[in-house]
């Protein structure tokens, strides 16, 4: 069975849709590791390289990058898979 691709989110403290979108991970089952770009100068510059700008939460999920929370497109990519 294939696993899970990893799932790293961009997020800021403050961004609300950043909050929702982690709640949905954790209620989805889904691991990941969350990087504030407001205290990482490197993970910035690669949000604004996957999403165009400055954009969170900004989800890169092995070679694929998903801008904004979108859960049905998050779930299509990160699958249905036991968890």
């Amino acid at each position: 069975m294939a696993e899970s691709p990893t799932c790293i989110v961009y997020c800021r403290s403050w961004c609300g849709d950043c909050h929702r979108a982690l709640a949905w991970l954790d209620r989805e089952g889904y691991q990941y590791t969350v990087i504030d770009i407001d205290e990482d100068a490197d993970a910035r510059a690669r949000c604004v390289e996957l999403a165009g700008k400055v954009v969170t939460p900004t989800f890169e999920i092995g070679d694929t990058c998903v801008v904004s929370f979108e859960p049905d497109a998050l779930r299509e990519i990160l699958g249905d898979l036991p968890r």
